[in-house]
């Protein structure tokens, strides 16, 4: 069963990753399967891990960009 996700928030150099309006992170596998990520916590601090790499909560708001869905290739 395909998992039906709206995506609108994009992470700033993460293409594969992005939230939905729910606030819940998820990740486009190289299949092509979306998977949900889950928040973490690294000492007393929450957050999310991105290709290995820990990024706290105020670190990603300054990441996140509104999704801007298009219907035409880029350079069109």
């Amino acid at each position: 069963m395909p998992l039906s996700v709206c995506r609108i928030w994009d992470i700033e150099g993460y293409p594969n990753y992005f939230f939905d309006a729910d606030g819940q992170l998820y990740r486009i596998t190289p299949r092509g399967d979306i998977k949900p990520g889950r928040r973490t916590v690294k000492r007393y601090t929450q957050g999310y891990v991105l290709k290995s790499r820990f990024y706290s909560l105020s670190q990603l708001r300054l990441m996140l960009r509104r999704h801007d869905p298009t219907d035409h290739p880029t350079g069109f």
